[in-house]
């Protein structure tokens, strides 16, 4: 259930985000891994070229492992600096695939330490845990005492489960660099991922590596990217294709992080008047939508609908950049008021530039005329006496839909009517 009320708050996401520029915070924490080619670097040179934008930092000291960056004085320091939007942990090459008992007491326990103080900083900053890769041939030093590191493939089994394990259990991401190395690899075996050395990444190693970063970070499809590095064209595509088939196609199997905007409301119905109660337990901002073409982002708006009918109403609610919408379905039967002969009523011209013209169904003494923008807001106020017809100005009106309501003795009519030059 987690993953699928997920999956719905990361679709909408990934379509709000899709064509907008988008500022990400963002702390790497890691080793030489992570300091080859200078991998923060690749990410904003990639986040530069689809106009969004990178604010980065990083420390990573050769051959750290967690437990020296969870008590790292700079490591500390720098988590501590900023509101990041992501700080990601990238662990030694070898220890995530240590045995699960040596793990248990040397790896995870750092894991989560450094979780808990990047969300200490801020609730809403999340980990964003850097999965490698195994090595080109395996781990020739370890294979006697753990076989499953003989082979690249072992290796790298192990270090994704335990990537995996560990944003499961802290509740967060994964760029997931190691598997789009893994969908290369064996469908593209001629692109050397590896330096000389059959463990540190080549610059399109790296490449690779910052394309599922940028996927993670921004939610993006990395084939929007169109920087290069020095990599030729067709190779720097063939590796966006293998991030966008491996993280951005099934991006919520990489992201364990829970949905905080838990959407909720009540309601009570007083005849045309509902008045709503948001019963959300946590939030950073809200929108309303009553179904009626308007909204409103009050915590606990009162809504008067304008006409008899069955309302979709949703609430939204957005908490650390996930959203989540609660929709109900809301009955009006009747009214305070009793309508107009609608067929006697006609407003012209629709759109209306700067004078609106209206002819009502008979003369009325006493004509309220009010007219709402789509939040809600009463924008133009008007009575009138003794008329049947009239010339309305609405040029101090800016462009787009309102909806106006008229109202006299027990008669009301509305319509939505565009404002345009």
């Amino acid at each position: 259930m987690r993953h699928l009320l997920l999956s719905y708050s990361l679709i909408f996401f990934c379509i709000i985000s899709a064509t907008s520029q988008i500022t990400k915070k963002v702390l790497f924490i890691g080793n030489s891994y992570t300091a080859s080619n200078n991998l923060p670097s690749l990410v904003n040179n990639m986040a530069m070229s689809t106009g969004d934008v990178l604010i980065y930092d990083s420390n990573t000291p050769g051959g750290f492992r967690f437990i020296n960056h969870a008590s790292n004085t700079t490591t500390l320091n720098k988590i501590n600096s900023d509101n990041w939007d992501y700080v990601t942990l990238q662990a030694q090459s070898q220890e995530t695939s240590l045995s699960p008992s040596q793990m248990a007491t040397e790896l995870y326990p750092y894991a989560a330490s450094l979780s808990n103080t990047i969300r200490a900083n801020d609730v809403c900053s999340q980990p964003l845990f850097y999965m490698t890769w195994g090595r080109e041939n395996g781990d020739a030093g370890n294979c006697a005492i753990r076989p499953w590191v003989c082979t690249y493939e072992g290796m790298d089994d192990a270090i994704k489960a335990t990537y995996s394990l560990m944003a499961d259990t802290n509740e967060a991401e994964v760029a997931p660099a190691g598997a789009v190395w893994r969908f290369i690899r064996t469908n593209h075996p001629s692109i050397d991922l590896y330096s000389s050395d059959g463990s540190h990444p080549s610059l399109a190693g790296s490449y690779a590596a910052a394309c599922a970063f940028y996927t993670m970070i921004y939610k993006k499809d990395p084939t929007t990217i169109t920087w290069n590095s020095s990599l030729s064209e067709t190779l720097a595509n063939t590796i966006k294709m293998a991030a966008k088939t491996i993280v951005f196609d099934t991006i919520t199997n990489w992201d364990f992080t829970i949905n905080q905007a838990m959407a909720d409301y009540s309601e009570v119905i007083t005849t045309d008047v509902v008045s709503f109660t948001n019963t959300s337990a946590d939030f950073d901002s809200i929108l309303w939508d009553f179904g009626d073409g308007t909204a409103s982002t009050e915590i606990n708006p009162v809504h008067t609908f304008l006409a008899i009918g069955n309302y979709s109403v949703s609430l939204t609610n957005t908490k650390c950049g996930k959203s989540n919408t609660k929709t109900k379905n809301i009955s009006i039967t009747n009214l305070s008021v009793a309508e107009f002969d609608i067929e006697g009523v006609s407003l012209f011209p629709n759109p209306a530039y700067n004078t609106l013209n209206i002819k009502l169904n008979k003369n009325y003494a006493d004509l309220n005329i009010l007219i709402f923008d789509i939040s809600g807001k009463i924008v133009l106020e008007k009575t009138v006496q003794d008329v049947a017809r009239l010339d309305l100005n609405v040029k101090s009106l800016s462009n787009g839909m309102y909806i106006i309501k008229m109202s006299a003795d027990k008669d009301f009519y509305i319509k939505k009517i565009l404002k345009s030059n």
